[in-house]
């Protein structure tokens, strides 16, 4: 935005140097409109007195610029004096009492106005002279159409492209998944079986059983990996079908704490702030999201600390927020902590694919995941999902 604006005042401040130069005016002025305060600003003032009025703010409706935007059409005064709608507008410094003063609209409204005094002969304004400016202005306000939409345009492609890129991502990660879980999974399943029938056989304190269980732990992570691959790739092909049910959203997450219980120490503590009579949801993977961001918000607090649970719905969304106060995380990670194998985590602890999963869960709801973090701040994930899919919404 603030690229556009810069872009707006540079070309707007050309075409008012071409009509100053056109019409031997020595004084100029541009006004932008300012979206957020409704008022317009002065961007340049170009005058031989050199005076330093930048940023001066006038409300529609009021000084010789504000009352322009009013009347939205171009006004040509040939004397202020004897002029009722402008009359005591002027400016004392002005050499005389006629000016012009030219509205700027585009196809996305309002952008500002153009004003032209002091003919340096010290005659009026005439007739020609407003028609050519309005002519100019005109053409600069087409103009600075086509720049916005370029530039819109151009942003827009930079995020498709970002999206295009993501999305060739996943598709590929999803066939290597795929591939990866059959040819992996059958022998995986045989080797922890004779790893545990090994076990069995082996005394309690013996070398041998030692390392066996560190093997069974290597290989208990594959199984994980590969578990975790699998339903990546089922969420991102928009062919996978799964059984839907309604579930109690309290349930979920209750269900999901008990059985995240031996993740918790001593000196973590839950608060649930539960929004009453929420209907059941459509249950397309939510429990996996849950249990997923409980988890990370468990591995945040290594040392305790209190991981705040909240349901409720605001503007037709369903909001769930898990609030921790762990260790946070700056922008430059929560900026890929939705891609794929991108962790921060120790590679005994996370395989990256977490997140990217719960993402993808959530965009078939139609919802989004908003994350609020900074180091030693905590992390707060907030999951949006419509109303719509509550039950006999």
């Amino acid at each position: 935005m603030n690229e556009t604006v810069a872009l707006l005042g540079d070309f707007l401040n050309k075409t008012l140097k071409e009509i100053m130069s056109a019409l031997d005016a020595e004084r100029g002025s541009l006004f932008l409109f300012d979206i957020a305060s409704k008022e317009l600003v002065l961007d340049s003032l170009y005058n031989s007195s050199h005076l330093k009025l930048r940023g001066l703010r006038q409300r529609i409706g009021e000084g010789v610029s504000g009352k322009v935007v009013n009347i939205r059409k171009p006004v040509l005064v040939k004397d202020i004096d004897r002029d009722s709608r402008f009359h005591g507008n002027g400016f004392p410094h002005y050499h005389t009492k006629s000016f012009i003063s030219i509205p700027l609209f585009s196809s996305q409204g309002l952008m500002g106005v153009i004003n032209i005094t002091d003919k340096s002969d010290s005659e009026s304004f005439s007739e020609k002279d407003l028609n050519f400016a309005v002519t100019i202005c005109r053409y600069s306000c087409l103009s600075v159409d086509s720049l916005i939409n370029c530039t819109n345009l151009k942003q827009e492609k930079e995020v498709l492209d970002k999206q295009k890129t993501l999305l060739e991502k996943y598709a590929s990660v999803g066939k290597l998944a795929a591939g990866i879980v059959h040819e992996v999974n059958n022998p995986l399943d045989g080797i922890i079986r004779y790893t545990n029938m090994l076990l069995n056989h082996l005394e309690n304190n013996s070398i041998a059983r030692e390392y066996l269980l560190e093997a069974k732990k290597g290989l208990n992570r594959i199984a994980n990996t590969t578990r975790e691959l699998l339903e990546f790739s089922r969420q991102v092909n928009p062919n996978s079908s799964k059984t839907k049910r309604y579930a109690d959203v309290h349930n979920i997450i209750d269900e999901s704490l008990d059985l995240l219980q031996a993740k918790f120490n001593g000196g973590i503590r839950v608060n649930k702030k539960y929004k009453e009579g929420l209907s059941k949801m459509l249950d397309c993977g939510l429990s996996h999201v849950v249990i997923n961001l409980i988890k990370n918000s468990l591995d945040a607090m290594p040392d305790g600390g209190i991981l705040e649970i909240s349901t409720d719905i605001q503007d037709s969304l369903v909001q769930i927020r898990f609030k921790d106060n762990g260790v946070g995380m700056p922008s430059e990670i929560i900026e890929h902590i939705f891609e794929p194998f991108f962790t921060t985590k120790a590679i005994d602890k996370g395989t990256g694919l977490g997140l990217p999963i719960c993402n993808e869960i959530i965009k078939k709801y139609e919802g989004r995941i908003e994350v609020e973090s900074s180091p030693g701040r905590g992390s707060t994930f907030t999951v949006l999902i419509p109303k719509k899919y509550l039950e006999n919404a």
